[in-house]
Formats: structure tokens, sequence, C-alpha cells
């Protein structure tokens, strides 16, 4: 008789077996009433509200400043909207006004292409990534709102003015098309109004936006120059304006309050209302003087950076460093508890989960499957004295993010050598959970980074996440221009196909570099390789130009530079640093996705056809034109030659010599003013799509299918351990450059390799070795293959299993079924 193992559950796994509401039971039944609420409402619904009142306020000021246009529509928005506080609410403000998840349409960002957006919405109904849009909704977006932006948008006017070449590339030969991008150059600056952004909200939380107001008065009232007349003077009084809409808006919710606790019989929710009230009168207007006005003042600021513009990311900064202060003094006077710091924390991660990000560009949607999100809030780390930051709100903040089946927010843990047992014991206690909560950066990586890049070390020690493994330092750097990459998958496509792909129907999208049947040496497989990639880098940083140049004719972001010292000082908006803003660390990022489908592609070539010589190019060649089919004994030849991720240094080399080549790249092509491109290697899911638009590769991947992502092994080829295969990443990537940015890596365990008291040392073992090869980032999926499989077969059961994606966990149910396969094919590592 065959006896059946029962496989080890993580916590989220055995939740949802045993039907239990939360994974712990440090949860409120305040707290759950409203988890359950949110969860009841299904997908997420677009919110009209904000784009049609700065529609309205837009008609009104087409002849004025941009950052003055963007503060009028701030508070005319603060005036109007509809606002709702919810029962069981304790932390309030929404821009609509039903219970569940919510995302904002920016119309200035992409109207032109809304009803694209509203017809792919509608065709995925009952779909995964499927968003509502009501009649009503769908009136108002062809009625309202897309016949003022269109021909008035960013990102129409960033696709007409595009170089004609460029232009070809991003978007293939039809001079027409913006909705469908060729994925082969990407950008990402016309999905977005900023790169991920951290904004300084202690600012908020300290003086008041009565502080903020004041300092910009008193420098309005200090201008005498007539140039400033010009170019500071609007800036100053946008900043006055935005801090009175937020004033205003705050109050509106404290009038709401104090009408509804007047009509409340409920004896406990009364007083909790006029607590709201309270609260809401008091901050953002004023500094915080408790922990729930801070918890408050911190959401005012989390919503107005919403509401003015959508980044992907916001961080939430050091949140247990710059919240520590009211904790304490809030305990000390008997004001708060541990449990109901909690649960205030619980209820501002209640509204932080509603918010999703809403893409109507179907590339874009595809790039960031399940409503990709990066609230993430940076833990631990070091001071600004090089000494070690845990506190007691390290842990409590880590806490209370446990229970609950939300995938935001996002914590995110800075590990260093001197990170103390208790800690990274408990971090991989969190990870076991099984949500990919939280994710880790290194300080031993990202301080050098800033160094070199020009920080002090007391900067470069109070660095914080932002986005995906991207990190800031708050008042010092000011980029905010979303990115340009490229798709290694169609570099490597276009080097065996003479610069041409075969899904775009084998139109000549690279340079000729000939036909590979006539090289002898793999030295002319390399030269072509790096010449598609250099010709494909070269019109990335175009683009990125472009933007840059002309994207302050479209966009001011005066609620976030007004929480920015530099911008202050220089009474410039963020959105335009494209002309440098003084004392500036100004990078933008260079995005490169699927490394390691090209160097197990590269490594095939050289290993089959020259050095044993056991294929042919016209074998390869055809095989590949087939797709494989009819040539299994040819691709296995392929998926069995070397490959990245095992140690194998000549494998691993040609890793470091692609960075060592867009590295020189970036490094010979900088921005002015002494600043540069990164190279960033992070997919959030837009492995997916570029994989779609690639024909079969050497490494014996089938066309279509999903590329490597981020500088993780391929899907299934690292088979020597995670020891291993973090030494191989570690050996394919080039440090010698300041412009090597961020990295991303994911890694996958059973939860029974894991399990007890031996898993979780392993599990630091890992982290620490990950921290001394100085890596930039990793993140770990705990689960059983099983249940992503039963999850398929029975969504309903399996609707609040949280998976790791690529900088950030999303509900598995809410990805695409290719998604869903490219999660399963992960490598499932080994240890001990």
């Amino acid at each position: 008789m065959t006896s059946v193992t029962t496989p080890t559950l993580t916590a989220q796994e055995r939740a949802i077996a045993e039907g239990k509401k939360s994974l712990y039971e440090n949860v409120s039944d305040r707290v759950l009433r409203m988890y359950e609420a949110i969860r009841g409402y299904g997908p997420p619904r677009v919110a009209l509200d904000r784009a049609v009142l700065f529609t309205e306020s837009f008609q009104e000021t087409e002849s004025q400043p941009m950052v003055v246009r963007w503060a009028k529509a701030l508070k005319h928005y603060a005036e109007k909207a509809p606002i709702a506080i919810f029962d069981d609410e304790l932390i309030v403000g929404r821009p609509n006004t039903w219970l569940g998840r919510w995302g904002i349409v920016y119309p200035e960002l992409d109207g032109s292409i809304m009803p694209g957006g509203v017809e792919m919405f509608r065709k995925n109904k009952g779909q995964a990534g499927e968003v509502i849009v009501t009649d009503e909704d769908a009136r108002l977006i062809n009625d309202v709102l897309t016949p003022y932006w269109t021909g008035k948008d960013y990102a129409s006017a960033f696709h007409d003015a595009l170089p004609e070449e460029t232009r070809f590339l991003m978007f293939g030969p039809d001079p027409k098309n913006l909705l469908l991008p060729t994925c082969v150059v990407l950008a990402t600056s016309n999905i977005r109004h900023s790169q991920n952004w951290t904004p300084d909200f202690n600012k908020i939380l300290t003086r008041g936006v009565k502080g903020i107001r004041a300092e910009a008065r008193a420098k309005l009232d200090a201008l005498t120059e007539p140039r400033d007349m010009i170019y500071k003077k609007p800036f100053l009084e946008a900043v006055i304006a935005t801090c009175d809409a937020m004033t205003i808006w705050s109050k509106r919710y404290a009038q709401l309050a104090t009408e509804m606790a007047a009509k409340e019989q409920n004896p406990q929710r009364k007083p909790e209302l006029l607590t709201i009230a309270e609260v809401c009168n008091w901050v953002p207007e004023n500094p915080a003087r408790t922990f729930h006005e801070a918890i408050q003042a911190q959401w005012w600021g989390q919503m107005f950076n919403r509401i003015e513009q959508t980044s992907s990311a916001m961080g939430q900064g050091r949140m247990d460093q710059y919240l520590l202060p009211y904790y304490q003094k809030d305990l000390a006077e008997g004001r708060i508890a541990p449990e109901s710091a909690t649960e205030l924390f619980q209820c501002l991660w209640i509204q932080m989960a509603q918010c999703v990000e809403i893409k109507l560009n179907p590339v874009a949607a595809a790039g960031t499957e399940g409503f990709s999100k990066f609230e993430d809030i940076c833990l631990g780390g070091q001071t600004t004295d090089g000494k070690d930051a845990t506190n007691e709100l390290t842990y409590l903040i880590l806490e209370s993010t446990r229970a609950l089946q939300i995938p935001v927010p996002e914590p995110c843990i800075r590990i260093h050598a001197n990170t103390p047992d208790r800690l990274l014991h408990y971090v991989a206690e969190v990870i076991k959970d099984g949500k990919g909560f939280p994710k880790l950066l290194n300080d031993e990586m990202v301080i050098p980074f800033y160094l070199a890049n020009g920080a002090t070390m007391k900067e470069a020690l109070d660095w914080n996440i932002s986005g995906c493994c991207e990190n800031r330092l708050i008042n010092r750097e000011t980029n905010v221009t979303g990115n340009g990459g490229i798709n290694y998958g169609s570099v490597t496509e276009m080097t065996f196909r003479n610069g041409k792909l075969k899904v775009l129907k084998d139109i000549q999208f690279g340079v000729q570099t000939g036909d590979p049947r006539t090289w002898t040496s793999f030295d002319q497989v390399w030269n072509a390789f790096c010449t598609q990639l250099g010709y494909l880098a070269k019109h990335a940083l175009i683009q990125q130009h472009l933007a840059l140049k002309i994207k302050p004719n479209y966009f001011a972001a005066p609620a976030t530079s007004m929480l920015h010292d530099l911008a202050m000082e220089h009474c410039r908006d963020l959105h335009s640093h494209g002309d440098y803003i003084p004392g500036a660390i100004d990078h933008s990022c260079f995005e490169a996705i699927g490394k390691g489908t090209a160097i197990d592609s590269l490594a095939a070539v050289k290993h089959l056809i020259f050095d044993t010589k056991r294929l042919t190019w016209d074998q390869l060649l055809e095989a590949m034109e087939a797709n494989w089919e009819g040539h299994e004994a040819i691709r296995q030849m392929c998926l069995n030659a070397p490959k990245y991720g095992n140690g194998i240094e000549w494998v691993d080399q040609i890793g470091w010599e692609i960075e060592h080549f867009i590295l020189e790249y970036l490094h010979q092509h900088p921005k002015p003013h002494d600043q540069c491109f990164l190279l960033r290697q992070i997919p959030v899911t837009f492995h997916v799509p570029l994989g779609k638009v690639t024909w079969a590769t050497p490494n014996g991947r089938p066309a279509n299918e999903y590329l490597a992502e981020g500088i993780s092994a391929s899907h299934g080829m690292d088979v020597k351990g995670p020891t291993v295969a973090l030494t191989s990443m570690a050996h394919g990537r080039d440090l010698s450059y300041r412009e090597k940015g961020g990295d991303l890596i994911n890694l996958k365990f059973s939860p029974a390799n894991v399990a007890g008291e031996e898993g979780t040392r392993r599990l630091m073992q890992i982290i620490r070795t990950w921290s001394e090869l100085k890596h930039w980032h990793v993140q770990f999926n705990i689960i059983n293959k099983q249940t992503l499989m039963a999850a398929q077969k029975d969504p309903d059961k399996y609707r609040n299993l949280i998976v790791r994606i690529a900088g950030y966990s999303a509900y598995f149910v809410d990805l695409s079924p290719m998604q869903q396969a490219e999660i399963i094919a992960r490598t499932e590592e080994h240890m001990g």
C-alpha cells in the first residue's frame, strides 16, 4: 500500500485550507470586517472623479504655467470631489465613494488611448486582471475626457515627437499606432507621470503644510529679480495653493465625521468619529502630535501624491525611523499600546490595499500583471551614524503586515553585515509565511553605489527603497522621468536572423549583421550580438532624452516637489529635472530584460556550434525557424547545453561581458552635469509580453514563451542549489561602473525545505551569503507547487492566495495563465 505524504504548508496555505480569515490572531474584529468587505467587492473599478475635476480645471487655465495649472486642479479637486467615511474606518480619505479596490485614471497622461483601454477592460470581463468600467464610466471617458485630451496628452505628444527610426523600433511601421508597442525598445514615461518615488513624508508630520506654506510665502515675498517673477513665482504660488488644497480636503472629512457622529447611534462608533474629526481638523495643516495623527497625516501625503500623478510606486520611506518618536511618546504617556498601534497600522494597510494601478495600454497591463504596486516600507538598515537602525517599531510594523492576505504594503528590510541575528531570524520566519514578504535589499551594495555617484556617507547610509528594488535618497535625487529599455530576447533573435523579427512579420528591425551560416568563430557571433545590442541601446537613450525634454510641458507635481529640499531651494518643479537642478543626483534608468535567455542562447551556440561541433548552423537555424517542430532532438541538445546559474565560469563570463558592453556604452553616453544612465535589470512582468514577441531562441526556449526574469537563471535551468546560483549571478555582474544599478533575484523553495528551526537557519545562511556576494536585491516564493496548480483549477477557493512576482506580490488569480505558468516554472531550489 502506497502512503501519501501530506505536504508541509505555509501559514498562508494553512489559512486557506482551514478557511481562516487571517494567518495569525493579531487582527482586531474591526480590521477583519474591513478586510472581508473590500475582498467582497471583487475586481477593482476605475475612479474617475479626479479625471473629471482635473479636466474641468484644465479647461479654465490653458494659458497659465503648468505648475500653477496643476495646483489649481488639485485645489478644485479638494473642494469638489465627493467624499465618504465607511464603517470601522479610523484612517480616512479616498478618491471615490465606494468600498473596495479602485484605480485612478489620468487622462493628461494617455487620454488619446482611453477608448482602447475601455474596450480592453470590457473584453477582459471575468478574466484575470479584470477592471470594472460601468456604463457611466465608459460614457464619461468617451464623451467627456477623451474629446478634450486627445492631442493634448503626453503619450501622443511623445509618440509624435520621436525621431522616425526610434518610433519605428518602438511602435512599428504604422505611424498612427499608439496602443501597441513592439516591445523591442521600451518606454515607461508614456505609461506613468513619474519614475518610482518616495516623498519626504516626515515634513508633513513635523512641519505640517502650515510650515511648508509659510516657507513658500517667505520665499515669494523675498523675490525681487524680474527673472524670478517668471521662473520662481509660479512654483511658489503653486506650493501655497497645494498646501491649501490638502487642508481643505482634510477639513471636509473632519466636517463629515462631525456630521456622522451627530447621527451615530452606536456608542462605540460615535467617539471614534469625533476622534477622526479632531485628527482631520489638525493634520495635515499642523504638525502631528500623536501616533494617530502621524498615521493620518502620512496617509494624506500618500493620497495627494496619488491624486497628483501616477508613478507605479510610492515608497513609504523609513517608517520605523520617522514614526518612532510618535509611538514612543504615546507609549510613555499611556495613550497607546502595541495592540492599538498595530490596529492603526492595519487600518492604513487596508486603505493602501484598495488602491491599484490601472494601465490603459495592453502591453503595459501585461507587463505589470496582478496590478503591480510597490508601496514599499523601508525597515532596518543603518542610521546616519553607521549603527544598526533596528528598533521596536521595526518588529511591530513587520508583525502588523503578516496576518492579512493583502499584497500591500511591501515591507523591505535593509540587510547589512551587522544586521542582528534576532532580526534576521524574524525576517526568515516572516518569509516562511509564504506571501513573499519581505523583500531584501543590501546595504553592502547600495551604499557604495551612492558613494560612487556623489553622495556623502551620511546621505548614503540613509537611503530607502522606492519601487521594485530601486532606491532613493530623499532630498538629493530628483529624477522623476520613467525609463527606457531593451528586450534581450529581441537582441538575441536579431543576432541569428540578420536583424529581423519573425513575430513582427520579418520586418527589418535591427542591423543587418549577416547570415550566421558564414560565421566561422564565436567572436563573429559576439560581434553581431553587440551590434544589435548597441543599436537598441542608442534608441533607448534617444527616447529617454526626448522624454526629459518635453515632459515639463505636460506634467507638474507641486505636492511632490514641495516635500523636496532642492525643489524648494531652487523653486523648481521636479518634472523640470531634465534641465539639471543644481546639487541633485539625477539618474535615469536603462532597463534590460531577459538576461538569462541571452546568456544561455549564446552559450548554447558557443558549445554546440564551435566547441563540440555537435550541430551545424543549418541544423540549428532550421530547428529554431520551425519553432523546434520536427526537431525535438536538436531542442534537447540546446536545453542540455551549459546553462547560466550553475557555477560554469565561461557561461557566467558571457553574462559579465553583456553587462560590460552596456555599462561601457552608458558610460560613454552620459547625461549632462556628470550624471549618468543606470543599467537596471528588473522585469516586473514585462518578461512575459517581451517573450511573446520573441521567436525560438538557441537555449531551447520555444517561440512566444516568457524570457528569463531579473538576473535570475532561466526557468528550471539552475540545478545545483541556491548558493551556486547566487555565485553564478555574482560572477555575471560587472561592478566596476558607477552606472551599475539595481538587479532583481527571485528564489523559490518548497515549504518542506525550510521547515522548522533548521529551515529558518538555512534561510538565514542564504541571506547572509547573498549579502556577502554584494547582490542588490533578493525575494522568496515559499509555496507548494501543488497549491499553485490547485489554484489554477479552483480560483474561487484560492482567491486570496498571494505569490511573489517581481519586487511585488499579487493575488495569484489576478494573473494571466501565462504568468501563472511562469511562476510555477521557476526553479525550486533545494538546501542541505
